[in-house]
């Protein structure tokens, strides 16, 4: 019997969207074919799923895609897991997403210790990407985004500000 592995690869990389897992951490694919590959969570951009096709995309525009079928098994290296480290960077950003909730724009204020290449994303609770805008290389400082939300439906959503080194995830409500 053929065991369907997108489902407990999409939990993972669901995990790792919402911030649960940090960055300078790595996780290694072994493929059926013999072949093995790794990747630093860091470099991660996004992962998207089509159907059983997992494209993985990277922060140096790079965009590798595989049938989850061909994944022998997968390894996640939680060993440089440094939680006071990621806490403390998490709020040097003073992240700040008003109003919450809110029914035609979302603004997200955050301040830039360093500069990075940002983006922020809003996902449904099924985690389907319903809104994703790439604001590229930012200098240090105060920023601030808004979105327009109107269009979308009544519903809790999942906010990700995604830089190179460091992401923050809050839910918000659409009313």
């Amino acid at each position: 019997m053929t065991k369907n592995k997108s489902k407990p690869i999409a939990l993972l990389f669901a995990a790792m969207l919402l911030g649960i897992m940090s960055f300078a951490q790595s996780i290694h694919f072994n493929y059926t074919d013999g072949t093995n590959t790794s990747y630093n969570l860091e470099d991660v951009r996004k992962i998207t799923f089509d159907a059983d096709v997992m494209n993985l995309y990277l922060w140096d525009g790079s965009v590798f895609a595989w049938n989850v079928s061909t994944i022998g098994y997968y390894q996640y290296d939680e060993s440089s897991l440094n939680v006071e480290e990621w806490l403390n960077n998490a709020n040097a950003w003073g992240v700040v997403i008003f109003p919450n909730p809110t029914s035609t724009n979302l603004n997200v204020r955050y301040n830039l210790p360093k500069e990075d290449v940002i983006t922020i994303a809003l996902y449904d609770m099924q985690g389907k990407l319903v809104l994703d805008k790439n604001l590229g290389k930012l200098s240090p400082g105060e920023h601030q985004e808004s979105l327009d939300v109107n269009n979308l439906p009544k519903s809790t959503y999942v906010c990700h500000i995604n830089g190179r080194h460091q992401s923050f995830t809050k839910s918000i409500i659409k009313n």
